[in-house]
């Protein structure tokens, strides 16, 4: 009978990779950052455009109309 006792035992991740001895699972400080702030970037865009979406459903539609048309109309001269 032999034993494997210099052998590994693999890992797998959730999708079925193995998982190597040679992966390290620390973060650097700047990889650390960037993620902290894209999460915050996410949940920022998130809060804002559902804050603005419970706004303009309170106005009634022929008023958000007639305040887009103006809005609208008063970029184009201010282009021209």
């Amino acid at each position: 009978m032999t034993t494997c006792s210099d052998v590994t035992a693999t890992s797998f991740d959730p999708y079925g990779e193995p998982v190597g001895e040679d992966r390290t699972t620390h973060m650097v400080q700047g990889d650390r950052r960037a993620r902290n702030a894209a999460i915050a970037i996410f949940w920022t865009l998130a809060l804002t455009l559902t804050a603005g979406r419970v706004y303009l459903n309170d106005q009634p539609l022929g008023h958000a109309l007639i305040l887009a048309k103006t809005q609208i109309g008063a970029f184009v001269t201010a282009i021209r």
